[in-house]
């Protein structure tokens, strides 16, 4: 896929102002849910019942007729609590299993749960993706032109032509390319959106450095001619709230990041979130998360406690999906099968989290907020390490890089 508008590939090649580059990668991650693949099936001649914890209760109902063959009006489902599921049971290969072996049961109902292997082993796998952006810098430092190119497979490659950048830049080059590869992907918390947001914000961050600017004034000059007012005021509400600009002791350091989810690079539309992260990283390299802070914008809130939860959930998605996160592949198959292997974040890993509703616009739509914060937390994390030991991060999980600093 190609999106071009101005000339991106002359201005680039001009020579006239400061050249940025920078290449990230994302891994294949699982979905981890907290209650493995399950379900409860009762196949009789007459009737099917199917207790199961789908995340579209539609598509198992499709799936249940589909494997029986019953009439739909005898197949009855049974939605149950979800123990997590983050997009990995939206498809019906679990509810396809658990109906079959029920078929065979003599109409007896049949549990069928997936140990945690099982389920790592044969997940729906958040895609690799790896990005090259170049930039050139205007006389004012804001990137004049912007080229990116990404390659990976499935959800990887949807969303990165919406960011908000190629709008505001005049000359805008972004190249995705598909990649044919042999393990099962698919949506996992922030579809594509997570990947992007990492390697956007990221970079623009870079082009600050370069420019020798203020990060968070680099993007608030960025956004100045942007028309959703919205975005510098969630920018200006989670600068105001994290402390930014406070000096902090040698060692630790700020970074900010700013993402939409939904809304398609159009403004007024799906939800922004604007995030400070503030780390501590010793000169050994041992990395502690010490605060995060979030200001949002979805339109409007209906439920705040609602809202507050799941921004607090996706928050600490995004913070475990860039600390820890990462499947190897070995001899065509997933390496690793539980927590010992795929670490988590536990209760004392998670910083001081503080979502501020100082951002909210009140305007006319409603738009979600569990998969908006999953974006800007990993490149405000890396942000604030590149803040407090100069070292550029561009590949999660961080606890496979060196962030040791002198």
């Amino acid at each position: 896929m190609l999106l071009s508008t101005g000339r991106a590939p002359e201005a680039l090649a001009s020579g006239e102002g400061p050249l940025v580059e920078g290449a990230y990668l994302t891994p294949y991650c699982d979905h981890v849910n907290l209650e493995p693949l399950n379900g409860t099936a009762q196949v009789t001649a007459d009737r099917v019942d199917l207790w199961h914890p789908s995340q579209h209760s539609e598509a198992a109902f499709c799936v249940a007729v589909e494997e029986t063959g019953m009439d739909p009006r005898k197949v009855h489902v049974h939605p149950t609590y979800v123990g997590g599921g983050f997009g990995r049971r939206v498809y019906g290969n679990d509810v396809r299993m658990v109906v079959a072996v029920a078929k065979k049961a003599n109409g007896r109902p049949v549990h069928v749960i997936w140990s945690r292997e099982e389920s790592m082993r044969q997940g729906r796998y958040r895609p690799m993706e790896a990005a090259r952006l170049t930039a050139r810098l205007d006389a004012d430092g804001l990137p004049g032109a912007l080229r990116a190119r990404a390659a990976g497979a499935g959800y990887s490659l949807t969303g990165l032509s919406d960011s908000v950048y190629a709008t505001v830049i005049p000359n805008v080059q972004m190249e995705t390319h598909a990649l044919p590869i042999h393990l099962l992907t698919g949506p996992y918390r922030g579809p594509s959106y997570n990947s992007n947001a990492f390697i956007i914000e990221s970079f623009i961050d870079e082009c600050a450095a370069a420019a020798k600017q203020d990060p968070l004034e680099y993007r608030l000059r960025l956004l100045a001619a942007w028309p959703d007012p919205h975005w510098a005021h969630c920018l200006r509400e989670v600068a105001a709230q994290s402390g930014w600009g406070e000096p902090l002791p040698r060692g630790q350091g700020r970074g900010v990041a700013i993402s939409n989810w939904a809304g398609r690079g159009k403004p007024g539309a799906g939800t922004t979130v604007a995030a400070v992260a503030r780390v501590e990283v010793s000169k050994a390299g041992e990395l502690s998360v010490r605060q995060l802070d979030l200001a949002f914008d979805p339109g409007s809130v209906m439920n705040r406690d609602g809202v507050l939860a799941q921004l607090e959930g996706g928050a600490i998605f995004g913070l475990n999906m860039t600390l820890n996160e990462e499947l190897t592949i070995r001899d065509g198959r997933v390496v690793e099968g539980n927590f010992h292997e795929y670490p988590m974040v536990r209760l004392g890993d998670v910083p001081t989290l503080r979502i501020h509703f100082g951002g909210v616009s009140n305007g006319e739509r409603f738009s979600e907020t569990g998969e908006p914060p999953v974006g800007p937390v990993g490149p405000a994390i890396t942000n604030a390490i590149f803040a407090a030991t100069g070292k550029r991060v561009r590949q999660t999980p961080l606890r496979k890089q060196d962030l040791a600093w002198a």
